[in-house]
């Protein structure tokens, strides 16, 4: 091929690529600006209602915690108590499935919005900080004080990033818990400070809160999303996506996934150590968030953890697997004495 024709080829491909690379960023322009235009409203109330029936609140300093109370029917005796921490950008949704089953067994099921996620206040810049792990013991101390449930501890339940903030409140609150039972858990970690900076800063944020509204206003995007997590193909074509997208169409919830990245208290593997409560450990043999080496460590560090291999189960196993994860809950919580 002479120099000429070697231009001309050069010369296509470059007008060819150029054109590509306009049509692809002009229709991603178009879907962005689809997506925004096409985004619906969040269901949230103010704080003076109730987003669900069995809602309850929480108020401390500049936060008010939303937490859902579940009791089993009425004849059925108690047999215990659980407390239930969601994961990253979930909420208290999140555990319909296993709460359901629960309450027939009879348990008292108490499943608070961690803050920043469902319907709990949305931390910013003009947020005083309070320790996640000091507002959702504070819910649970307001349950003890209530006169609605038992006294007696809890059982402490944590899923992903949930399973983080169990074994942090284990370590520091251990005398109020039975036992701590954690799904696909994951350590938050402590970021250094250049990293907390960026995040927290206004364009960060504003870029934030522009995707989570769109994006988890629509069928598709959800369900794909829920896909990830469940590996579970007829359980996300069937999914109600409110119960994951109303959560993170409030306002500000973009920049509240921010601050808590930069506020959240880190989970230590030393400290994991030192809980010498009875602990259930739950992986999902498909999960596509915890790697093998990841799950290795966080089993390691811990104190003789009774462990269970999910099969055919992704992430979020305590939603499309509820009933066998309920199962090996009750047997783990009767090998140990908790239950009868």
């Amino acid at each position: 091929m002479n120099k000429k024709a070697l231009a001309k080829v050069g010369a296509i491909a470059l007008l060819g690529g150029t054109a590509t690379v306009s049509a692809a960023g002009v229709g991603g322009v178009k879907l962005w600006k689809w997506l925004q235009a096409t985004a619906r409203e969040t269901i949230v109330e103010s704080v003076n209602g109730k987003p669900y029936a069995n809602s309850y609140w929480y108020h401390e300093g500049d936060y008010d915690i939303h937490y859902q109370v579940d009791f089993p029917e009425a004849g059925t005796p108690v047999v215990g108590k659980m407390f239930m921490i969601h994961g990253f950008a979930c909420n208290t949704r999140f555990w319909d499935e296993m709460v359901d089953i629960l309450t027939k067994k009879g348990f008292i099921c108490v499943r608070p919005d961690v803050p920043n996620c469902g319907f709990s206040t949305r931390e910013t810049k003009d947020v005083a900080p309070i320790a996640r792990e000091q507002l959702l013991m504070h819910v649970l101390e307001l349950m003890d004080n209530s006169g609605s449930v038992p006294a007696g501890k809890w059982i402490l339940m944590g899923h992903s990033m949930g399973g983080g903030i169990s074994m942090n409140l284990a370590n520091e609150y251990k005398d109020k818990f039975s036992c701590v039972m954690m799904y696909a858990p994951m350590c938050a970690v402590n970021a250094p400070n250049f990293v907390k900076n960026i995040v927290t800063l206004d364009p960060m944020c504003n870029f934030m809160d522009k995707i989570f509204g769109p994006c988890c206003s629509h069928d598709p995007l959800v369900k794909a999303v829920i896909m990830l997590m469940t590996v579970d193909v007829r359980y996300s074509a069937l999914f109600e996506i409110y119960k994951f997208a109303d959560g993170l169409t409030i306002p500000k919830s973009g920049t509240a996934m921010c601050y808590m990245m930069a506020r959240a208290k880190p989970t230590l593997y030393e400290d994991m150590g030192k809980v010498d409560l009875p602990i259930k450990l739950f992986w999902g043999n498909m999960d596509l968030f915890n790697m093998p080496y990841v799950v290795k460590k966080f089993q390691n560090s811990l104190n003789k953890p009774d462990v269970t291999i999910t099969k055919l189960a992704g992430h979020c196993l305590v939603q499309n697997c509820a009933p066998e994860v309920c199962d090996e809950s009750l047997a783990f919580l009767r090998r140990n004495g908790i239950i009868a």
